[in-house]
């Protein structure tokens, strides 16, 4: 279970390296891939382009700050009353989060905001995995339900974590032309 321990520990602190990456990133290369994403997925450029170009990178951090305390909170949660199935749900879900950075990655053939972090992120989760398996943590049963709760949880925050930021753009501009009217 020490390792175990670790593992649970390092989560917050890996989700954080890795999000440093989109945070530094996303916004210029959002811009400097607007004309190639457009070209090649029409459809859900139109849908998405606009709101990511539109999102200040202060906005996308309050969103990366939102789902790391979170995170936190859920990790310290989970050591001190000794129960991990939280945990595991945020695990997983960052897992596959990852694994849809590598999609994106392979799809686009080009660098994207995260992937470097992304190889790194998965080396801990591999190993992770293969601990929890090996070490019969959680029983398989639960794993899949829980990674099917967490990629619900994870989705859902998601969303939220994208709301908070664009009410944060939202207020910012407001502010702003209040105070150029006076």
């Amino acid at each position: 279970m020490e390792k175990f321990g670790l593992i649970v520990w390092l989560l917050p602190i890996v989700f954080m390296i890795h999000d440093f990456e989109e945070i530094i990133f996303f916004k210029s290369w959002i811009h400097k891939n607007k004309d190639y994403l457009t070209e090649k997925f029409p459809k859900i450029s139109k849908r998405f382009l606009p709101r990511m170009e539109n999102l200040s990178a202060s906005a996308f951090a309050l969103a990366v700050a939102e789902e790391f305390l979170l995170l936190s909170l859920i990790t310290v949660g989970s050591v001190l009353f000794d129960n991990y199935l939280l945990w595991l749900a945020a695990f997983m879900g960052f897992f596959v989060h990852l694994l849809v950075h590598l999609g994106q990655w392979i799809i686009l053939k080009r660098y994207i905001p995260a992937i470097g972090t992304t190889f790194l992120a998965l080396v801990y989760c591999v190993y992770a995995l293969y601990k929890i398996i090996f070490d019969n943590v959680f029983p398989i049963s639960e794993m899949v339900l829980w990674t099917i709760i967490g990629f619900v949880l994870v989705g859902a925050n998601l969303l939220f974590a994208h709301k908070l930021a664009e009410m944060y753009d939202r207020r910012n501009k407001t502010v702003k032309l209040g105070k150029v009217k006076r």
